[in-house]
């Protein structure tokens, strides 16, 4: 079982700043290390374990985007929390902030929707990750190694098998913390279809990753319906199997752990919201009400861009691919 500390980093050259975050992460029971620069935020992250990183648009020392990019090309932190605060930020910025890697992006005075994002973070930390046994189902020997080898990086040992009868020999409820399945198997056999069958028949909740060489977003979307957690394409890089694999394991531990266990919309409950933020419901209900990002942000009393960190944040976590994707995935599920 891994429990992260529960200490953010603040990585902020002002003091006045620097003393707000630690006052947020203080009400929210964390500790807040600080620091000015980006070189000093990245012997911070060699030498310690945090929950969160909060990160200054201006920095003492160093750009803040290569700051952001340092920490998701390496392993251990590549799904670590970072918010992007700025005191000021235009479409530009944020769009910059995003990609570089941030998970989402603030106005200084948004201190209200921090205090909530660090407070999430900070509780879904809380919740202890499971390692154990993992089950890679794929009939490409070298690909096989290469994912066993990842998974054993991380601490798991591995059961790897070519064909879907075999998965379902091996396969039995609770004997497995992950599964990893190639949808395109020899014989015209789909890993997404063993997902399917495990969820349907053995009422299965542990995290499952599907793989494909295969770009197309209608197979993306199958594989995201019967069941799986998540999808990534190959050829994929160590540093992205690593985030994808440990964002959903945060997130099955966040719902086995039993927080924000509210119902949806019309009362129905569906698995994915529940691994959502309060705020992030918040977007999720005005989205699913047809309502635009402005006139979102208009009624929440937040920016236009802070609403769309959010929704950024609801298609990474629902695996939804956009506005409509969402909407029939919450339809079909009422």
């Amino acid at each position: 079982m891994i429990t992260p500390q529960q200490k953010i980093l603040c990585v902020e050259p002002s003091p006045t700043q620097r003393a707000i975050f630690a006052r947020i992460a203080g009400n929210s029971g964390l500790a807040c290390e600080s620091c000015e620069s980006e070189s000093a935020a990245l012997q911070h992250l060699a030498a310690n374990s945090y929950c969160l990183v909060l990160i200054a648009r201006q920095l003492g020392e160093g750009d803040s985007f290569r700051l952001i990019e340092s920490i998701r090309l390496a392993p251990a932190q590549a799904m670590l929390p970072i918010a992007f605060v700025a005191a000021e930020c235009d479409s530009l910025c944020a769009h910059q902030a995003m990609v570089s890697g941030a998970t989402e992006v603030f106005l200084r005075e948004e201190l209200s929707e921090l205090a909530s994002f660090v407070d999430y973070w900070g509780r879904s930390a809380s919740a202890p990750v499971q390692i154990g046994r993992a089950l890679v189902l794929e009939d490409s020997a070298s690909h096989a190694a290469y994912v066993s080898e990842i998974c054993r990086m991380l601490g798991f040992e591995v059961d790897v098998v070519a064909d879907v009868d075999g998965a379902h020999r091996l396969y039995a409820p609770g004997k497995y913390q992950l599964v990893i399945a190639d949808i395109l198997l020899q014989g015209g056999h789909s890993g997404a279809a063993f997902v399917r069958q495990v969820r349907q028949r053995q009422a299965s909740h542990q995290p499952c990753l599907v793989m494909s060489a295969y770009t197309d977003q209608t197979q993306r979307l199958q594989a995201l319906k019967s069941g799986a957690d998540d999808f990534i394409c190959k050829p994929f890089l160590p540093e992205e199997l690593v985030w994808r694999i440990q964002r959903i394991l945060h997130a099955h531990a966040a719902f086995d752990h039993g927080s924000g266990r509210e119902g949806v919309p019309g009362g129905s409950e569906h698995r994915w919201w529940q691994h959502l933020s309060p705020r992030e419901r918040d977007v999720c209900r005005r989205i699913l009400a047809g309502d635009p990002d402005k006139e979102i942000a208009r009624q929440l009393g937040i920016s236009f861009w802070t609403v769309r960190s959010h929704i950024e944040q609801i298609f990474v976590k629902t695996g939804a691919l956009n506005r409509r994707d969402l909407m029939l995935r919450f339809m079909e599920k009422t």
